[in-house]
Formats: structure tokens, sequence, C-alpha cells
């Protein structure tokens, strides 16, 4: 990609050293040549300049012809003394002193596709593409077998001497199996599958009239009068137990459930204590009640809550007890007296949601104190600066967003269309100072182009700390985008030395 100049180059009677001109292999065209233009011709090695009118070509040589370029299928060639002109041969094609011939035999084509295509030895036998997403074979005059794009073979008559694979659907008028009609052979099959089978509960009885089977349960005695059917096992689970309580065991047997147990009604628990001997404990309900029953008063509430068992020291129990004289709960390890709410020391390693006030002496975050006010030193509450502060770049006691540091840049976009004779726009930036950045490029290409920018007033001579201006020269052209950036504030620290 190159840097697109819009203005002229002027080096000052200061030497072009090592320099090279445009190469191309036919006349440039775009941007329409001006007079003076020059370009290196790769095609034909020749220096061409343009006078206005067209392109012209400087040489030392005279002559109309200045070579011989070789073709496609030719070789040779040449652009001085005599040349000559070959044709080059190729797989099945033979080039002769006075023809060029195509071999009979074939071996390298890969494709033919016409759509009229035919195959054959002659007209009765062949191999036909006429017909769209059809081939047909031909053979004695009469077009016998068809396959389709379906996949779907048509024929007269389809002989298979082996093996026939149908993922689909196979449909014929008859079928038979050694012989035998199909649906006769399933018949016999299952028929006699089950006929004999009178050692097993479930017997069975195939019958040809309907074309079913007959499942019937046996119970294995002499009394076939007690057998029950399928239908009617499932008619009586089906019934349940009606009204009928169901008592298991009694007051001195203890029931034991060795898989899941699923109750879909209440469960109500007559005894004293529950014990759970479980690894997890699931509640739906997000609320549980304590002190529910005919006695509950604020008097039995109290002392109400969870207490987590130490095997070793009960007085070292864990509890979360109601004290109903203060209404408050009551943290055994927390609270320095029932009733209080003084901590003499809080170490909580999950998350802490206060809503109101947070007032503390000091404030320590991973290990670092948190002043009051941060400064280059110590984290701490800060104050954002504004765009106007951000852009005189000097404060250092305020933070800049992202929406301050937007205010240091100006993007302004140029319409060509909308240029005068001059060529030269002014833009307004505003940001107050001389020591801007600035940058332009083609809005459609994205190329950064060359012009003539000044930090002044659109006459080129007075100087602004609000405005640039550009002269193109030449006009784009596209349509432009120019980058202004302000550098007001910035830190000199370097050193200037003059040799």
């Amino acid at each position: 990609m190159a840097i697109e100049f819009y203005s002229s180059i002027s080096l000052n009677q200061n030497e072009l050293q090592n320099a090279v001109v445009q190469n191309a292999g036919s006349n440039p065209t775009s941007p329409t040549p001006l007079a003076g233009q020059i370009y290196y011709n790769s095609g034909d090695n020749t220096l061409r300049f343009h006078n206005g009118t067209g392109w012209q070509t400087l040489s030392t040589t005279t002559g109309d012809i200045t070579g011989v370029t070789a073709g496609d299928g030719l070789t040779g060639g040449g652009s001085s003394g005599a040349v000559t002109l070959n044709v080059v041969g190729g797989d099945g094609i033979t080039a002769n002193a006075n023809d060029i011939a195509i071999t009979a035999a074939q071996t390298t084509i890969t494709s033919v596709l016409n759509t009229s295509l035919a195959i054959g030895r002659d007209a009765d036998n062949q191999i036909k593409f006429a017909t769209d997403n059809q081939m047909i074979f031909r053979v004695g005059a009469g077009d016998n077998v068809i396959f389709k794009a379906s996949g779907e073979i048509e024929a007269s008559s389809l002989d298979i001497s082996g093996n026939a694979d149908v993922d689909g659907t196979l449909e014929a008028d008859a079928i038979t199996v050694n012989g035998t009609a199909l649906d006769e052979f399933i018949q016999d099959t299952v028929g006699a599958m089950f006929s004999s089978n009178t050692e097993t509960r479930i017997s069975a009885t195939y019958q040809d009239g309907d074309g079913t089977i007959d499942l019937v349960v046996d119970d294995m005695t002499a009394n076939d009068n007690d057998d029950v059917s399928v239908a009617n096992l499932k008619t009586r689970l089906a019934g349940g137990f009606g009204s009928n309580a169901v008592t298991i065991g009694d007051s001195d047997d203890v029931v034991t459930i060795g898989n899941d147990l699923i109750i879909t009604g209440d469960l109500t628990v007559s005894g004293d204590t529950i014990t759970a001997n479980v690894g997890t404990l699931n509640v739906e309900d997000k609320n549980i009640t304590l002190n529910q029953g005919s006695g509950d008063t604020s008097s039995t509430a109290d002392g109400a809550g969870i207490t987590i068992q130490d095997a070793v020291n009960a007085s070292t129990d864990a509890t979360l007890l109601w004290n109903a004289a203060n209404d408050k709960f009551v943290f055994s390890h927390l609270i320095e007296a029932p009733g209080t709410s003084i901590f003499t020391n809080l170490d909580i390693s999950g998350d802490v949601d206060v809503d109101g006030t947070l007032e503390t002496d000091a404030l320590t975050i991973g290990g670092a104190a948190v002043v009051a006010q941060a400064d280059t030193s110590n984290a701490g509450a800060v104050q954002l600066a504004n765009s106007s502060k951000t852009q005189t770049g000097t404060d250092t006691t305020r933070a800049v967003t992202p929406d301050g540091l937007a205010s240091r840049h100006v993007v302004a976009d140029i319409d060509v269309s909308s240029l005068t004779d001059a060529n030269i726009v002014t833009i307004t930036h505003s940001l107050g100072t001389a020591d801007v950045m600035v940058q332009v490029y083609d809005k459609t290409t994205e190329a950064n182009i060359m012009c003539d920018i000044a930090r002044t007033t659109d006459d080129f001579s007075t100087a602004s700390t609000s405005v640039v201006s550009i002269d193109f020269g030449t006009a784009p052209p596209n349509d432009c985008r120019a980058l202004i950036t302000s550098l007001k504030g910035g830190t000199v620290s370097g050193t200037v030395a003059y040799t």
C-alpha cells in the first residue's frame, strides 16, 4: 500500500537518490494521467511519459515492433534479432510440421459434459445422459434400465443372484421364501414357536383367523380356571387397595425399608424424636417454623434456635438461640452477653451486604490500608476529573475517566464534494492548544494520506490554538477523516542538543 500525497513535495534542490518510478505492465488509467507523468512499463522494459494526450515511449531504437511474445499454446518469441514461435503439444495432442493431430487413444481426459451426451457402439446399444438427472442403459434398441436421481432403478426385469440389502421400503406384489408365500411362512413359524411352550408361566396361542397372538398367565396349578390374563392382571393392579388402611407391623416391630420411600401425602410423626442419619438433607420449604404446637407462647419460644454439638465438650457447643425478653438472636461465640449486640471481633469469610452506613476508624483491603483520599502512594477515595481538567492535563489529585480521555480527541469528516478550488479545509477543535497531532486518512481505502497541515486559520498565516487548516493541493478521490489529539500538559523531559 502506498502513502497517498495530496500536496506537492519540494526537495528544495536536494537530490532524490535511489528512486524507482512506478512499475506497471500496462499504461496507468486511474487516476486520469496528467502531462509529465512517467512510469516504467515492465512488459516491454520501456520508460513512458504522458504528453497530455497519450502515453509516449522513450526509446533509442527505431521501428514499430519492439518484441514478439509467445501467447497461449505457443513457445519462443523475443525482443531482438530473428525470433520463432512454436506450437506447444500436450497430452493427446501432437504438433506436426503441417498439422495438429488428436491421438485416438485418450488416457488423460477427466471430464466430458454435454446435455445430449450418448456413449455406445451404435444407435441400439448406448448409455444416454440426455434426460436430466437420469442415466439410461439402452440395449438391443430398448431403454431397459434407468437409474434415477432419487436412487430408484427402473427395469423391466431384475435378477439378483447374490444378497440384496434394502435400507428403505420394499414394495412387491408377492414375496416367497423357499417357495412359500411370506405371510404363510410367518404364521407357521410363530405358531410353532408358542404351541409347545407348556413349561413357563406364560403360554401363547397363535390365532390364524385374526392374525394375532394371545398371551395367558398360568399359575402352574392343576386348576386352570383361576389363570389370569394379562388384561385382567392390569385391571386388578390399577384398582389399588380401595378404602382399606394398611398397617405394617405392631408396636414392637421395627420396619426397615431398604430402597427409596416416596410419600405423596403428608407425613405425621407422633413420637418424641426424629433422627436423620443422612449425608444431605434437602428441604423444599424456605421457612422452618419452631415452637409450633398447642402450647406455643412467647415464653416457650425463649431459647429456640439451632445448636451445633461439640461431641467432646458440650460447653463449647455453638448456638443460635432466640432471646424472647429482648427480641434478639444470641450467637454463642459472637455476642458478649445475651441481649447485647457488641462484637469484640468479627471474622467473616463470605460476603457482607451493608444497606446502611459502614463507619470505621480504619479500613484494610488485602492487607493494605485504604486512606480517605488516594495519593500516589496509598489507595483511597478519588474525585473524577471533568473534561476541562482532563484537557488541561495538569491536575494531580483527580482520576481521569474514559469519557474524559475522549475529550482530548476530536474526529472530523471531510466531504470532498464540498471542497472549493483552493482545496483547503479548516477544522475547529477547541482544544485550547497548538500542541496537537493531526492525521488524515481515506475513509474508503483507510490508507493514510499526506497533505499540508498548519495550526493556523485558513489563511495559513494566523496562528491558532482552536483550529487547524489542511491544504490538499489536489482533491482526494474519496471522503477523508481527520484525527486531532491534544498533547496539552505533556511533560518536557528530553534534553535538546544542537550539533
